[in-house]
């Protein structure tokens, strides 16, 4: 047999988050390691195997307490030190970090091989880091013997130190050591090995932003092995501080130098734009939104508060200013919006752009406006996981709405303790993530975190375990007290009377949940908190549940929600009232929060060009953009802050079937 225990991408676990890059991978141990199995009794082999079977298919419940039932069966087992690792692969799968931590410790202990420990060791350091002890985990790390480790799983290790470096914000040390590494063995001996390095340390390339050290790096000779890497990196940013030609220089000397590099493609397309793009028109902006599709309506709207902005319709519909604006349709995709954007920079030479408005693949987008050194005014919910001074959030990010609700939640109901219940996509996990540093930061705690499938429509299994309804070995007590009552009062039957009987009480140690999901969704989740008899909690959400139809779902149950929106025309006073009566005198019609969003952005960049005759550069824009401060905004005052334009957003409820200001 073999036993897998090693780690999958965790995401975030105990509320920590992993940097962009950091692949946890799991280590394999092989049948021959597990010969101490021979010393233990086919009862204990029958029940590993059964365990083992139930963590292979992901049933982790069952994997948990099979567990449990063989470290009280079993306390003196030969297999123990097996039982404790994968218990500790469960706790990290299940987001339980300092369990984890606890389960590898006690495995080492069991471990009757210096080659299991190493596997072990392994894990405990993957843990640590998880659970953001850097420290200790290189600590851990430095108890392993590579020798002891096959070539693949060697890889894993190089891969788990470097991710320590990075989580330590070290890219200097990163370099070392993988250079040192990268000049132990040729290419041609070990390809695999000096594919990965060559990853690894462009990673920790992008983790330095000053170009003197990378120049000291670049003249190292120990890491000239790996200096395609540094001389593309230091191109980047010459180009993003508007010095073409220094960056042209340091690209030929990559495709001089290094004739088999990975980077060769990137560095010739990068001499191309250099060249097509060095000529601005300095009065177009470029708009990227969807034109076409089911998006299209959404884009419609976001152009109709940018050309309110600009002030493109006067009274006789004429343009009241010299800029233009240049369209480009987005799409449904990444790579078109990618392409759109090439369009709009190569072929129109826009000195900025407005847009994207999805969040799917965005990255894509905003690398590529780093790359071009285009500034970007993005309109995505998805804020930026890079430092891109080019890119400036101007949406209403999962980020910024998470922090909002969770300040309102802790500094004006004066609550202390959450739970989250969040969808297992892409956007849940960032709210999450950004929900949980904000309580931490703001002196609350979180006490309990589930997922679900975005595909489930019953959620009494994740209700049950934020409540203690699930997990019950730890209530044993209770459960003989249940029993006893059932004998002292003649209760054979389950039915709905005698169910008080039978079914534990909720322990409910939150006093609001984060459910960061749509309207229909909810309609289907609150309801089941009460039919679990979990009472008096509140429920916290996003802007998307500002609608009529979380009115109509929620019932009785949003009158207990909070949530925050960018726009709200009930309240709207001084600017953003402005706003609204320019806006339906206009278009006839009333606007939501996509509009004075687009809004907003149009009107932060056009007011740059009022002191500017001749028109400004792209890197002038850039540099004008990061020094907004206090813009009095349709969405609020505007400020720049690393990379986002924030604003103070306003808190909603429902109060008597309707959305109210939550504040008044």
């Amino acid at each position: 047999m073999s036993l897998s225990i090693g780690l999958e991408r965790t995401g975030r676990l105990l509320g920590k988050n992993l940097r962009t890059g950091m692949i946890l991978a799991g280590l394999t141990l092989s049948a021959g390691t597990l010969s101490w199995a021979e010393e233990s009794r086919p009862v204990e082999q029958r029940d590993l195997k059964t365990i083992e079977a139930a963590f292979g298919s992901n049933d982790l419940e069952s994997a948990e307490k099979q567990t449990t039932v063989f470290i009280r069966s079993y306390p003196k087992s030969p297999l123990m030190g097996s039982v404790e690792n994968i218990r500790g692969l469960i706790f990290l799968k299940q987001k339980r970090t300092a369990q984890a931590i606890q389960a590898f410790t006690k495995a080492l202990d069991y471990a009757p091989t210096a080659a299991f420990q190493q596997y072990i060791l392994y894990n405990l350091a993957s843990a640590q880091l998880e659970g953001r002890a850097a420290e200790e985990a290189e600590e851990t790390l430095r108890q392993i013997h590579p020798e002891l480790l096959d070539a693949a799983n060697q890889l894993k290790l190089i891969t788990l130190q470097a991710s320590i470096y990075e989580r330590k914000k070290q890219p200097i040390e990163a370099a070392n050591y993988l250079s040192g590494i990268a000049r132990q063995k040729p290419d041609a001996e070990n390809k695999e090995q000096s594919q990965l390095i060559a990853k690894l340390f462009y990673q920790a390339m992008q983790n330095i932003s000053d170009l003197a050290t990378l120049e000291k790096l670049l003249q190292d000779p120990d890491h000239q092995v790996l200096g395609d890497a540094i001389l593309l990196r230091l191109s980047a940013l010459e180009m993003t501080s508007g010095t073409p030609t220094a960056a042209t220089l340091h690209l030929k000397k990559l495709i001089d130098t290094y004739p088999q590099s990975s980077h060769l493609t990137q560095a010739r397309e990068w001499i191309s734009q250099i060249q097509e793009s060095s000529t601005v028109d300095r009065t177009a902006i470029g708009v990227l939104i969807p034109l076409k599709g089911r998006l299209a309506k959404f884009g419609a709207k976001s152009l109709q508060g940018i050309e309110l902005a600009l002030g493109i319709f006067d009274s006789q519909g004429e343009s009241q200013t010299p800029l233009r604006l240049i369209l480009e349709d987005a799409g449904e995709e990444p790579e078109t919006a990618v392409q759109a954007l090439n369009r709009l920079a190569l072929k129109h030479h826009v000195v900025a752009v407005i847009g994207p408005m999805m969040s799917k693949g965005v990255e894509l987008v905003t690398k590529r406006a780093q790359e071009l050194g285009v500034p970007l005014l993005s309109l995505s919910r998805r804020a930026n996981s890079t430092s891109q001074d080019f890119v400036f959030q101007s949406g209403l990010t999962q980020q910024l709405q998470s922090y909002e609700i969770a300040r309102h939640a802790i500094v004006s109901l004066g609550l202390k303790k959450f739970a989250i219940l969040s969808p297992n996509d892409k956007l849940g996990s960032e709210s999450s993530q950004a929900f949980w540093d904000a309580v931490e930061s703001l002196g609350g705690e979180i006490v309990g975190f589930e997922s679900y499938a975005t595909s489930e429509n019953d959620f009494r299994l994740p209700v049950d375990k934020l409540s203690g309804l699930f997990y019950t070995e730890a209530r044993q007590d209770e459960l003989d007290r249940l029993a006893k009552d059932r004998v002292t009062n003649n209760v054979t039957k389950r039915t709905r009377k005698t169910e008080q009987f039978f079914a534990l009480k909720p322990i409910v140690d939150y006093q609001a949940v984060f459910i960061p999901d749509d309207a229909k969704r909810l309609g289907q989740i609150m309801p089941t908190f009460s039919y679990r008899d979990v009472e008096g909690i509140k429920f916290l959400g996003t802007s998307e549940w500002n609608s009529a139809d979380f009115v109509s779902r929620g019932q009785s149950y949003g009158e207990s929600a909070y949530f925050v929106d960018a726009f709200f025309q009930d309240t709207a006073s001084g600017q953003a009232k402005k706003f609204l009566e320019d806006y339906r005198a206009t278009f006839n019609q009333d606007p939501s929060s996509l509009e004075a969003l687009a809004y907003d952005a149009a009107k932060i960049l056009t007011s740059l060009f009022d002191t500017s005759s001749n028109g400004l550069t792209r890197t002038e824009i850039k540099d004008r953009l990061t020094q907004i401060r206090e813009f009095p905004g349709a969405t609020g005052r505007i400020t720049y802050k690393n990379g986002q334009f924030t604003r103070e957003l306003k808190v909603l409820t429902v109060k008597n079937g309707l959305i109210k200001d939550a504040k008044i």
